[in-house]
């Protein structure tokens, strides 16, 4: 196969390809999991999606916030970035978390339901910082073109070197905790955590035999 040709392959798997990862420093792979989620379901219209997104974060934020409450419960502990953060991983530990449940949900086609057999094994914050990405690319388009959203959109912080998706999303809603409890909110950290976003979860997560 010639470069040309496999220059037109991989721009026709791009080209309008809605889940197609953002250009970032350290998601420019062309073998990363990324890009082949994205070519599994390029056919999976993400517009139910991303609109049940602001409701099911909504929940997430009340099911964080009242188990942030019940930990800090008795302790002069002070609310923090980091404790709110770890309150919020705990809801993408599940095999099953509510992400990967409403995608799983649309992955009808062949290819999707590949991925959809495969879901279970991907790290479930990676997943989620995969579908935010797409959103947040969504938001982004729609701003330029001046087209309205249904809903409000996620509180995604816009701010660069701030951590992807998936942190800033949970950024906002700390953020949006410490307003409502009349707290000052920490600095969004230049590293937000130490997660590998990249790391797509169970080492043989793309074989037919993975366990």
């Amino acid at each position: 196969m010639t470069p040309s040709k496999v220059e037109r392959l991989w721009h026709a798997l791009e080209d309008g390809n809605p889940w197609w990862p953002s250009y970032q420093p350290r998601r420019t792979d062309v073998l990363s999991w990324r890009h082949a989620a994205a070519i599994l379901l390029r056919e999976v219209d993400p517009e139910p999606i991303f609109a049940a997104l602001p409701d099911l974060f909504d929940a997430i934020y009340d099911q964080t916030a009242d188990a942030v409450c019940e930990r800090l419960s008795g302790t002069e502990n002070r609310l923090t970035w980091a404790i709110w953060f770890d309150v919020w991983l705990e809801h993408f530990d599940s095999w099953n978390d509510p992400v990967r449940q409403l995608v799983e949900q649309h992955c009808i086609g062949p290819d999707a339901k590949h991925l959809a057999e495969m879901l279970t094994r991907l790290d479930g914050a990676s997943f989620c910082d995969f579908v935010l990405d797409a959103y947040d690319q969504d938001v982004i388009n729609r701003a330029a073109l001046q087209t309205a959203l249904d809903e409000e959109p996620l509180p995604i912080l816009k701010l660069s070197g701030t951590g992807w998706p998936f942190e800033r999303l949970a950024y906002g809603f700390y953020q949006r905790f410490c307003t409502e409890l009349d707290k000052e909110p920490e600095a969004a950290p230049q590293a937000m955590s130490e997660l590998d976003f990249n790391r797509a979860g169970h080492p043989n997560v793309y074989r037919e035999n993975a366990a």
